[in-house]
């Protein structure tokens, strides 16, 4: 259900809002992935609680601060593109970053089975066949 997909990616954001970017085992499959694309510093999926925590805690260990504040949620059946501002300070920089991104959520039975994240909000509309 589309419906649902949207909530879960609403209902993340808020947690990540709330709690820090993480693992949310209620929201997310024990096999979720975080996918990495290929111009990240480190490309490739992360699979599991474990290895989305490890993923989690390289984006804080390099922005402690981040918050991502979803702006706009496109539904696309069982993905959700999301427009996002995302506001950081690099650990110990002065300079703060304030930009939009783009992520990808899939859920399946009401839960996160995977994550990617784009640099332009227009890469995960595209991934998702939405334009961009």
């Amino acid at each position: 259900m589309t419906e649902d997909s949207v909530s879960v990616a609403k209902r993340l954001f808020e947690a990540w809002e709330r709690e820090g970017f993480g693992v949310v085992p209620e929201l997310m499959h024990a096999e979720v992935e975080y996918v990495n694309p290929p111009y990240a510093v480190e490309p490739g999926t992360r699979r599991g609680y474990e290895g989305f925590a490890i993923a989690a805690e390289a984006v804080r260990a390099v922005y402690p601060g981040r918050r991502f504040i979803p702006l706009e949620f496109h539904d696309a059946g069982s993905r959700v593109a999301v427009r996002a501002r995302v506001v950081a300070r690099g650990a110990g920089s002065s300079v703060e970053v304030d930009t939009e991104r783009g992520y990808v959520l899939e859920v399946r039975d009401g839960k996160l089975v995977s994550l990617a994240w784009f640099n332009h909000p227009h890469e995960a509309l595209a991934s998702v066949g939405l334009g961009g």
